[in-house]
């Protein structure tokens, strides 16, 4: 029989208030050791007889700061490879990072003022700001907890061993025929001033205006055409109206004269003209947008470029050259008011095609006509539309994403950028458009510093240029699988772990880095690149709303983590369905908080009885035991499904349900008195639970766990080597989880019925029962718990169809 004095001096070991800054501080030290690494967090090629899991994680833009997105699939990522590991997988988590974007070149160009033309250093500051914002981004995701294998698995798109392999999968896709350079139209944006892809680009909705401009016909009358181009009329090529449009029938095939630049085009009728906007007749110019390229191609109109790479006016005649597209639209309209020509400037709100893959960018994209090495993409529709099918989607919903994006595509990708700091591209050109591609010993090779492996172009005999693009950001991170799993590198590693199990990202970038992945990898092995796909919502503002500096409603993470701790917030964000936005409260996480502390004080009361020492399954459990234990069965079950699902919601709402409302409200105090006298089935079920309680948790909250386990238990060095709890051994008997019930229906009733007479819950009390026979009987059967726990001295039993207590008197002490 253990005292209360005894009891106190153990507790004391104990620190009352759970401390979540120092605990994680502790454990995020010990988590990167040598012998943790070695034990726990390495992924062990040596290891054939455990099965791979894979996870192929984001490589974010190295930007610096960690906003509550990478929090988010920071945190689902983690608890992923611990929930593996714990059921015995030898788990790859890399983590890699995109180095080469194009916000690191501006801020290099215009915030250190280093100018890209001094190309060796410029690349150099690239480098040095990339690894002091990697720097940054690592610390703090570290301090949530986040533990990939850095050590053998952290990688950056700028490192030769990384690029020697995107470089390879260019050569491999050059041989297959899949790689090409033409000239044509392409998607430029004159504020980044390089070419974009066509998942690069979206519509945004922007004020503009509808000119309504007469043009003169040439045979005698005019034709109203209204345009949101008027600086483009000098590129008019045709004017197009709807066939089926009764007002323009009888113009079909008529010349009409462009107004100001005296040019004569003809009025031609296509289906794809839509009646309804403006007047039903618009100006084909090359290139005002996506539908103006179609009909080019289509009706082989000649091309006039107004605009340079910087989006400023050219060959209009000496009217608007070396204006921007808004002074020059000014300025046109002006001109046509002047000449008479204008009718009418109507101020509206339209989409308008923008650079929108870049949140600092945004601004609308122009079309101009370059040379530039293309993906062939537009010939794999079929085969990606089957193929999409073998992923299995997490939400299912989100394969519709893909499939609407698939089906979509119009253009080939094209894949060369007008910048410095990325990969380069390892081809050499003629004038005729041709490609050389460099010899695989030759990897990782920058074409501009060595000479070709021929001397002429074996087509056609021409000189050899080096190509002085690089490559599109998304040919960098789509071959993350590749990589990793060792496809060029290592056979026996790739055996073993290609297709990667799970892929994980947001929902901003399925047509980007998930659709891009998804075609190089099929192009490059004949296969999936995953297994599964994972698409996590997004985390909104407090205010529910996407979160956005000038609205005022970003969340740092790291704002309040030393208040509420790492496992907090990941509960917190954790605490959502997968595929669903959410906004991000602080006040959720304090009542998260209040959940660890909670377990934490539930720990503290437990050491005492079972802090190190082991206890052997009794032959015989009390009841209050057997109900525990088949409360547990049921829980552990239900979660560790819900983990196969990744249904971390559901795991956070059991922990509620199961520890606060079940465990620490009514078994903990049901079990007290029988902790005190050692009895071996209290201390028995106590200890497994727990110790259950602590593994399953751990994945989603893994500091203190980590901490309670090693004070509690401390078999291993790290719960992560202990093993999913198996609860096949506990019986399912209805009757006992009958009881269960009667027990929490009783411990409410009795408390509410000192409440209602203002007695404290230690109020020694005679109480009479009412209720059903059945109840009374299983209630008889722990009498004595009942009164020992509810402070009760006797009870008076009557049945009755409602559960009910009345207060008999009150024991004087």
């Amino acid at each position: 029989m253990l005292t209360q004095e005894e009891i106190n001096k153990k507790m004391e070991e104990w620190p009352k208030h759970y401390d979540p800054e120092s605990i994680e501080l502790k454990w995020q030290k010990i988590w990167l050791s040598q012998e943790f690494w070695e034990k726990v967090f390495r992924f062990k090629d040596e290891d054939t007889q455990s099965p791979t899991f894979v996870i192929d994680t984001p490589p974010p833009f190295t930007s610096g700061e960690l906003h509550m997105g990478h929090a988010y699939w920071v945190s689902i990522a983690d608890t992923i490879a611990r929930f593996k590991r714990l059921q015995g997988y030898n788990v790859l988590l890399p983590q890699g990072w995109d180095t080469q974007g194009l916000p690191t070149e501006l801020k290099v160009q215009y915030k250190l003022g280093i100018p890209k033309d001094n190309r060796e250093l410029f690349l150099k500051k690239c480098i040095e700001w990339t690894e002091d914002m990697i720097k940054r981004m690592k610390e703090a995701m570290i301090r949530l907890g986040y533990r990939p294998e850095w050590e053998r698995f952290e990688y950056r798109t700028y490192e030769e061993k990384y690029r020697r392999v995107i470089q390879k999968s260019l050569l491999q896709m050059y041989e297959n025929g899949l790689i090409e350079m033409k000239e044509g139209p392409v998607y430029w944006c004159p504020k980044c001033e390089t070419a974009l892809a066509q998942s690069e680009v979206g519509y945004l909705e922007k004020e503009g205006i509808l000119a309504y401009i007469r043009f003169p016909l040439k045979d005698g009358g005019d034709i109203i055409i209204a345009t949101t181009r008027p600086e483009l009329l000098g590129a008019t090529q045709a004017v197009a109206v709807h066939p089926e449009d009764e007002r323009y029938k009888n113009l079909i095939g008529k010349t009409v004269i462009v107004p100001v630049f005296n040019k004569e085009v003809k009025i031609i009728a296509d289906k794809s003209v839509e009646k309804e906007f403006g007047t039903g007749a618009v100006m084909i110019s090359t290139y005002g947008d996506p539908q103006d390229i179609k009909w080019q191609l289509m009706y082989n109109l000649p091309v006039a470029e107004l605009l340079d790479e910087k989006g400023r006016m050219k060959n209009t005649n000496g009217l608007l050259d070396g204006l921007k597209v808004t002074e020059a639209r000014k300025k046109m309209v002006e001109i046509l008011k002047q000449q008479g020509y204008l009718v009418k400037v109507e101020n509206i709100k339209h989409n308008v095609l923008s650079h929108t893959e870049r949140s600092d960018c945004l601004s609308p994209i122009e079309f101009l006509t370059k040379k530039q090495i293309y993906i062939r993409t537009l010939p794999f529709k079929s085969q990606l539309l089957e193929e999409y099918k073998k992923m299995k989607f997490i939400p299912s919903r989100m394969s519709h994403y893909l499939e609407d994006w698939i089906n979509s595509l119009e253009w080939d990708w094209n894949i060369s950028r007008q910048r410095v700091y990325g990969t380069p591209l390892p081809f050499w050109y003629c004038d005729n458009g041709h490609l050389v591609p460099a010899k695989e010993e030759q990897l990782p090779i920058d074409p501009t510093k060595i000479s070709p492996p021929v001397d002429k172009c074996p087509k056609c005999g021409l000189p050899l240029k080096p190509i002085t693009d690089v490559a599109d950001v998304w040919i960098d991170s789509s071959v993350t699988v590749i990589y990793l799993t060792g496809f060029y590198t290592d056979k026996n590693r790739f055996s073993r772990t290609f297709p990667a199990s799970i892929r994980l990202q947001g929902t901003d970038i399925i047509r980007t880095w998930l659709f891009y992945t998804f075609f190089r990898t099929l192009m490059l092995t004949g296969n999936i690149p995953f297994k599964e796909v994972l698409i996590n919502g997004q985390v909104l503002g407090p205010d529910g709303t996407r979160m956005s500096k000038s609205k005022g409603n970003v969340v740092n993470p790291l704002d309040r983590i030393d208040e509420f701790g790492a496992d907090a917030i990941r509960l917190t964000l954790l605490d959502a369905r997968i595929g669903d936005d959410f906004p991000f409260k602080w006040e959720t996480v304090k009542a998260k908080k209040l959940l660890l502390q909670k377990l934490w004080n539930a720990g503290r009361l437990s050491y005492p009885f079972i802090g190190k020492k082991k206890f052997e399954k009794p032959l015989t459990l009390n009841s209050i035991d057997q109900w525990i234990l088949a409360e547990h069965k049921r829980f552990i079950e239900k979660v560790i499904s819900a983990y196969d699902n990744y249904d971390f919601y559901t795991v956070v709402e059991s922990l509620y349900s199961y520890f606060w409302e079940t465990i620490a409200d009514e078994y903990l105090e049901l079990i007290k008195h029988r902790l005190f006298e050692e009895d071996q089935s209290a201390l028995y079920t106590l200890q497994r639970i727990f110790r259950d309680l602590l593994i399953i948790l751990h994945p989603l909250a893994p500091h203190i766990t980590e901490e309670m386990y090693s004070k509690l238990f401390g078999d291993k060095i790290s719960i992560l080597l202990e093993r999913i709890p198996d609860v096949s051994d506990i019986e399912e008997d209805p009757e006992i989880l009958k009881l269960g019930e009667y027990i929490k229906k009783t411990t409410s009733t009795i408390r509410t019925l000192k409440i209602k007479n203002q007695l404290s819950i230690v109020s020694m009390i005679n109480v009479k029962l009412v209720g059903p026979k059945e109840f009374i009987e299983k209630i008889r059967s722990i009498e004595s718990d009942i009164k020992k726990t509810l402070k009760i001295e006797s009870i008076e039993y009557q049945e009755g169809d409602e559960i009910k207590a009345e207060l008999l008197s009150i024991v004087k002490k």
